[in-house]
């Protein structure tokens, strides 16, 4: 089966106030989505509904053709939610917080310990397996996580501001180890973000979410101007366009200034 993930006429609502409304969507094996739009707009409503977190709704999401609450189960599933900040008196190790992730596994000790190592060499963190994961800098401290749910070798993963907190120019090495993720292990990557300039090079589709979805496909087409005004309801202005290099497009996004009143 190459779908993995599949939304059909998504509606949330809490209390009486509409979250996002009447989403359709479709994701493949082996596909980085990228869900982008401004804050309050649904995104983070989305990822949790997949995942089985927000009840009731209206429509249907399928996760590996079921429930998400079924898929989960499977343990071919993994997310990873907006960071927090870790108190400096935080107890563990970054090897710690990677065999977390291997509670559940009914496996010998020194097994695990193995396995958490071999996935914090391949986020490319070796020698760090005994650091204090709260001494960690950002970026490292996204990669160790994302080594806790690699051991438990998810098909498809959700990310939830993966970026957030890590500086720019370790953020461009994240994402190319999200590339590689999907490259090797063909693992499915769901991500939020607010960074536009992101989805020309690293990603296979965009969802451009305001409570509904106003777009839906290749990053190519996620950067035209009308797509971009819906989207943020704001005023775009195109600062550097290349036609040959989707990732040199620069928007600058205004709020329009209220009209002075007669």
């Amino acid at each position: 089966m190459n779908e993995i993930l599949k939304v059909i006429n998504l509606t949330v609502k809490i209390g009486n106030r509409i979250i996002i409304q009447d989403i359709n969507l479709s994701v493949n094996r082996g596909e980085i989505v990228a869900i982008l739009g401004p804050n309050g707009g649904g995104k983070t409503t989305l990822i949790r509904t997949c995942l089985g977190f927000i009840k009731p709704y209206k429509g249907k999401v399928l996760l590996f053709g079921t429930s998400p609450k079924k898929a989960i189960k499977t343990g071919k599933v993994g997310y990873l939610p907006q960071k927090s900040i870790t108190p400096k008196n935080f107890p563990f190790s970054a090897i710690d917080v990677v065999l977390l992730g291997l509670v559940n596994k009914k496996i010998p000790k020194d097994e695990k310990i193995k396995i958490a190592k071999k996935y914090i060499s391949y986020v490319g963190m070796s020698g760090f397996e005994n650091y204090p994961f709260s001494q960690l800098s950002g970026g490292q401290q996204q990669r160790i996580s994302i080594a806790r749910l690699l051991v438990a070798e998810p098909e498809i993963i959700f990310l939830d501001e993966p970026a957030t907190g890590v500086d720019v120019v370790a953020q461009e090495g994240f994402y190319e180890f999200l590339r590689k993720l999907k490259e090797e292990k063909n693992i499915t990557i769901i991500m939020v973000s607010h960074d536009i300039g992101v989805v020309g090079t690293f990603v296979d589709k965009v969802a451009g979410l305001n409570k509904k979805l106003h777009y839906y496909g290749e990053p190519k087409g996620f950067f035209q101007k009308h797509i971009l005004e819906q989207l943020y309801g704001a005023e775009v202005r195109l600062l550097i366009h290349s036609p040959e290099c989707i990732s040199c497009e620069y928007f600058y996004i205004e709020t329009p200034s209220k009209k002075e009143e007669n």
